[in-house]
């Protein structure tokens, strides 16, 4: 039996009706409705708390529904992946702040400190991709205000002109290309998957 079966078979034991169950959890009938029809599930407290409501075991609850299990384990991958996200954001703040202080000439970089910078932000840039095409994967729905495609299209624009940013104020025109190259390459792979 899948999750929302026994969730809904629970209730109707025990003579409840939604909006009781969600008055008693401050929460919306729709909430519970979708529980009961699998659109959404619950988190790991209300699962507990549904658990001690109904007098079921989450043994039970979840035994044999690999819906719950999987969205169980999304929501872990996806905390797992918000630090990461955290620092390689920290990370593109300083080599852009570290960018624009060396190009407009307030701190001065040898060649091969300003090629570590360049280096390090195109990796740190790559890295935010990768995560973001992973998170895609896993269908992990997040509620930030950038979706990934938005944040695709953003990171390759951002890339392409800091690029020709580099390439027109300092004698790296190789680097600078390399950027921008790297911004066009982000942006076409970005219409590819999206055209698939």
């Amino acid at each position: 039996m899948k999750f929302g079966d026994r969730l809904k078979n629970a209730r109707m034991e025990m003579n409840l009706t939604q909006e009781q169950v969600a008055n008693d959890f401050f929460i919306t009938r729709q909430t519970i409705s979708s529980w009961e029809n699998e659109k959404t599930y619950p988190d790991i407290s209300n699962l507990i708390k549904l658990s001690d409501y109904y007098h079921v075991s989450l043994d039970l609850l979840l035994k044999e529904d690999t819906g719950m299990k999987e969205y169980l384990e999304r929501k872990e991958v996806e905390r797992s992946i918000k630090p990461i996200l955290r620092i390689l954001l920290i990370i593109d703040v300083l080599v852009l702040v570290l960018l624009t202080l060396t190009i407009l000439n307030i701190i001065h970089l040898n060649h091969a400190g300003f090629l570590i910078l360049i280096i390090l932000g195109v990796l740190n840039a790559v890295a935010r991709f990768q995560l973001s095409t992973f998170q895609r994967k896993i269908d992990i729905r997040t509620t930030k205000k950038l979706s990934i495609s938005t944040k695709s299209l953003f990171l390759s624009g951002a890339l392409f002109v800091v690029g020709i940013l580099v390439a027109s104020l300092t004698d790296y025109y190789l680097i600078g290309g390399l950027i921008s190259g790297i911004g066009g390459a982000i942006f076409l792979i970005y219409f590819a998957q999206r055209n698939k």
